[in-house]
């Protein structure tokens, strides 16, 4: 193959967006700052790439413009029509040879003398797609097979460059050669940093307020972004075989975390510059106790030990659910629940913006972490009121829609009971017998996400209307009515389809369930009429 050439991310090519009249493209670093106020925001092949690179452009931004430093640098940058370009542009003349995605010996975000300690660690360039199969590795959703033979653009490849280092699994066993970790050739990581937590970041009408959004001021957090030592991974010596474990720095490190240690291979074919192959081994791990005060994108869960020390875990959204059902989590509603710094932060500017769009990201990874089984990305719209800590009324109130959906969906599991209740003669009472109980449990499961998939957009328009006074005056009694009728609809949909020797069965499902459905209103919106025949 003949020499590759190399790859200036500053100029070239290579981040998808989206503009405001609707047009995508890709754009590289220095446009996507330029033409920040006309970008509507990203727009990537896979979900798991916009939260990796959007903390990339973060830590540039805090570079570049060493700040903002206080409040009032926050709001110059706020106020300006465009994003101070001058201050980028000197910043990638100073350190364009970092963005080379190529570079002989500093390639961006690579190891550029990395080697395997076996034979077989050089890949096809499908490797790079952390949710792409692997052997025996097979996630369950992916639109790649084991045999599919990449090659990728420099682009595409720079994109799941990032993302990798920030969601790889557990399958990147590889050793690296002149790593003192290596036993038998292989050598185990964490799964990278984004997956471990429950990512949530504001988004904007453009890229620049969203990137002004998650620009948290040094001196308004407790964040660690502005001491000397916090420097990406672009302003480090490359990294070689060796990797550690080790607290971040700041912000800007753990935004540029070098979580693998990856080597590209880039190939010239026919006059068209590509990437065939890659070698991908552990790369350094998160001091996860360390980062509590480095990462403002994600809550925290504290739980008190037996020796009266607190610990921290990420507070999470579920996968396999709407992101609107643990809204309690995320506005930290629940007292053992730690706010995202991020959330924190906009607590403090309800002035600036109305709403604003929350980007909340879950993983989940199986088969001993080595695949990424399933991801949730979900966007929510919501009123800045949600967010204001001195004014609980409308989170409260959000919170409590939400639990209430949860309970009338609990309350419809009598009704998806029905069809496999006997009478139990050892307890004298109607029950579902063990034998039918996997059968039961998915119904039960099916008929309450049929609930919550009605509610919905209902709920999505609630969490924008609470942002006025007036609307909250009356928003528990509607929301009750709404929640109602849609399970009295789905319960009587469910119930008409039982046989004639089933219909006892399904009275009684169907009286237990009003019962629960009003008992849950009650507690919602005491004020509001009862369950009724609707």
């Amino acid at each position: 193959m003949a020499e590759a050439e190399g790859f200036d991310l500053v100029d070239e090519p290579w981040l998808p967006v989206r503009m405001r009249d609707g047009a995508t493209r890709e754009v590289g670093l220095y446009d996507a700052f330029a033409l920040a106020h006309d970008i509507a925001g990203l727009d990537v092949e896979f979900p798991t790439q916009e939260p990796a690179l959007l903390r990339l452009l973060l830590a540039v931004c805090y570079r570049a413009l060493e700040g903002p430093a206080d409040h009032d640098s926050w709001e110059g940058l706020w106020a300006r029509a465009t994003l101070p370009i001058e201050a980028f542009s000197r910043y990638f003349e100073r350190f364009r040879e970092r963005f080379d995605l190529f570079h002989r010996t500093t390639p961006f975000f690579g190891s550029p003398h990395l080697k395997p300690a076996g034979k077989d660690g050089v890949k096809p360039a499908s490797r790079l797609i952390a949710h792409a199969p692997s052997g025996n590795n097979v996630p369950v959703f992916t639109p790649i097979t084991d045999a599919t033979a990449l090659v990728l653009r420099p682009g595409e490849a720079a994109r799941w460059l990032v993302e990798r280092h920030a969601w790889g699994t557990a399958s990147d066993k590889t050793g690296a050669k002149g790593n003192p970790k290596v036993k038998a050739g292989k050598d185990t990581p964490q799964i990278g940093h984004l997956g471990w937590i429950g990512f949530v970041a504001p988004f904007g009408r453009t890229l620049k307020e969203t990137l002004l959004l998650n620009l948290v001021p040094w001196s308004t957090t407790t964040l660690v972004t502005s001491g000397p030592d916090d420097l990406p991974a672009w302003e480090r010596p490359p990294t070689g075989p060796t990797r550690e474990m080790r607290p971040p720095d700041g912000t800007c490190d753990l935004f540029t975390w070098q979580g693998r240690r990856i080597r590209l291979y880039p190939e010239d074919r026919d006059g068209e510059l590509v990437v065939a192959q890659v070698l991908i081994c552990a790369g350094d791990d998160v001091m996860r106790e360390a980062i509590r005060n480095a990462d403002p994108h994600t809550g925290w869960r504290i739980r008190k030990q037996r020796d009266g020390t607190l610990s921290y875990t990420p507070s999470k959204v579920h996968v396999g659910q709407q992101v609107w059902r643990g809204l309690s989590s995320l506005l930290a509603l629940e007292p053992d629940i730690a706010r995202a710094g991020v959330l924190v932060w906009l607590a403090t500017f309800e002035e600036r913006v109305s709403r604003l769009s929350l980007l909340v990201t879950s993983a989940e990874y199986g088969n001993m972490s080595t695949t990424l089984d399933d991801f949730l990305s979900d966007r929510l719209e919501a009123a800045i009121s949600l967010f204001r800590t001195n004014d609980l009324e409308a989170a409260a109130l959000a919170g409590a829609a939400g639990s209430f959906a949860v309970e009338a969906g609990r309350a419809l599991w009598s009704v998806a009971n029905a069809p496999f209740l006997t009478y139990d003669q050892q307890h004298s009472r109607y029950a579902v017998p063990d034998g039918a109980q996997g059968q039961a449990r998915a119904a039960r499961d099916a008929i309450a996400e049929e609930l919550y998939g009605e509610l919905d957009a209902p709920f999505r328009r609630l969490l924008v209307d609470l942002g006025t006074r007036e609307y909250r005056l009356g928003a528990r009694a509607a929301w009750a009515e709404v929640v109602t009728r849609a399970a009295l609809r789905i319960a009587r949909r469910s119930l008409v389809r039982l046989s004639a020797s089933e219909a006892f069965f399904g009275a009684m499902a169907e009286g237990w369930f009003r019962a629960s459905l009003s008992r849950a209103r009650t507690k919602f919106a005491p004020s509001s009429t009862e369950v009724g025949s609707k």
